[in-house]
């Protein structure tokens, strides 16, 4: 479950890390960055440098009517996009007409749909103790930061932790098509994805990570290791994981309910936008690699659509 949840926020984490709200929810914003120096949590390895070995690429082709959709499945964070992903992917981005993302993760309404409005904080929520190990794990500045936001937010910092820290793979894409003047299309809200996200990241979730830290950085380097290696099947395995849901408290058998809402409902709505981007020529699309290989997926969806779905390893 982490690892979903992981696979879907890294990249809106980023955001939130950067811009917690200073205070235990009346203070003025005020920008807060994690040290990975002075991390007492993760530990001096949390500092490493992204792999340098090239991507097996997540990537697939839809083809529908003579044009063609390129779908990569990103990994967020981690892994560097314009020296790990082989040339050859970067070079069908650059000859496609448009470019496609999840959702716009510079839209400035990102941090207000994080700031809490039922007068509680995080402090409050969590306890004296689990309050300390949070401090503890993501530095006192960034933490106190996100005292007066949703536990959301402080979930995705810790899910950043475990992860060598890239610029995110959606980002550079997403700047590479917008030099080239690329038509750009966000597949949904910011406000979508939250609500699909936020029921799923609570303060138990945020306690079962500190509970369980070897295992979160376990996790992290196993999807980084599938990814790295373009294993669908071990990557699919790390989304279905259910041990942090069931740390948090949960029921085994309500996990089908999170699948649904963070992964087959909004793969389902993105069907009718890529397939209208391929009814305009065509595009080059990237999202998180959950949505290419888990349950419901996004090719599997497409092929039920008249597509023609291939996925291509090499060029």
């Amino acid at each position: 479950m982490r690892s979903a949840v992981l696979g879907l926020v890294a990249a809106i984490a980023l955001v939130t890390s950067a811009t917690g709200c200073k205070g235990k929810g009346k203070g003025e914003s005020k920008p807060a960055t994690p040290s990975v120096a002075t991390d007492p949590w993760a530990g001096a390895d949390a500092a490493a440098a992204p792999a340098e070995a090239p991507v097996v690429p997540f990537l697939w082709e839809a083809t529908k009517d003579g044009k063609t959709l390129y779908l990569l499945g990103t990994i967020h964070v981690g892994v560097d996009a314009l020296t790990q992903l082989p040339p050859w992917v970067l070079a069908k981005l650059d000859a496609a007409p448009a470019f496609a993302m999840e959702t716009d993760i510079t839209d400035p309404g990102v941090v207000k749909l994080l700031v809490r409005t039922d007068g509680q904080t995080l402090e409050g929520e969590l306890g004296p103790t689990d309050w300390a190990r949070l401090r503890e794990a993501l530095g006192p500045a960034l933490a106190d930061g996100m005292n007066g936001m949703k536990p959301f937010a402080a979930m995705s910092a810790l899910a950043l932790k475990d992860l060598p820290m890239t610029a995110p793979m959606d980002s550079v894409l997403l700047a590479r098509a917008q030099k080239a003047g690329k038509r750009i299309v966000f597949l949904e809200t910011v406000a979508a994805q939250l609500a699909a996200i936020e029921p799923y990241a609570t303060a138990a979730d945020i306690k079962a990570i500190l509970d369980h830290a070897a295992e979160a950085k376990g996790q992290s380097r196993a999807m980084i290791a599938a990814y790295l290696a373009g294993d669908a099947k071990a990557l699919a395995a790390l989304f279905d994981d259910q041990t942090f849901w069931v740390a948090a408290g949960r029921d085994p058998a309500t996990y089908g309910a999170f699948v649904e809402s963070t992964l087959t409902r909004r793969n389902r709505s993105w069907i009718a936008p890529l397939t209208a981007m391929a009814d305009s020529g065509g595009g080059f699309v990237a999202v998180g690699a959950g949505h290419l290989v888990g349950p419901d997926h996004v090719p599997g969806m497409l092929a039920a659509a008249g597509f023609t779905v291939r996925r291509i390893e090499a060029p």
